[in-house]
């Protein structure tokens, strides 16, 4: 009787690993179609990807590249999160989170993900300075005068 659990955990075990390079190989092929360009397709592997392997950061990462890139941010945003949730010291899931939060005007949660990007990998600082100079400026254009009420998003 304990022959059965045994062979049950090494099948689950075995079919685990087969998923993990499933989703590896579908990650891969998503990014080769991203460099080619060919945004909707690669979203639509990556999405395999995902549901292969729910628990890959890198897949959701890479797709919420993909929808950034689709300008499709409220989606990014979600993966990007996702992303986090798996993997919490993700600096570059910030960094386009950020980016997708800058692009929906929501400078606050653009800075807030970008100062926890450079909190947890302190090289991304140079190349968030252009982004942090953005926000600034973006947030001074909406800062309301005194007495002003502050602009709608």
């Amino acid at each position: 009787m304990r022959a059965i659990p045994i062979v049950f955990l090494a099948v689950l075990l075995a079919s685990s690993a087969t998923l993990a390079a499933d989703a590896e190989a579908l990650i891969r092929d998503g990014e080769a179609k991203i460099q080619a360009g060919e945004l909707d397709a690669a979203v639509v592997v990556l999405r395999e990807a995902v549901a292969t392997d729910q628990g890959s950061a890198l897949a959701r990462l890479r797709l919420g590249g993909a929808l950034l890139m689709k300008q499709d941010y409220s989606g990014a945003i979600e993966q990007f999160r996702e992303t986090v949730r798996l993997d919490p010291n993700s600096a570059n899931a910030f960094v386009g989170m950020s980016v997708a939060y800058l692009h929906s005007a929501r400078y606050d949660l653009a800075r807030a993900a970008l100062d926890e990007a450079i909190r947890i990998d302190p090289d991304k600082r140079k190349e968030a300075e252009p982004l942090l100079a953005y926000i600034d400026r973006a947030t001074a254009r909406t800062d309301p005068a005194p007495g002003e009420p502050h602009p709608q998003h």
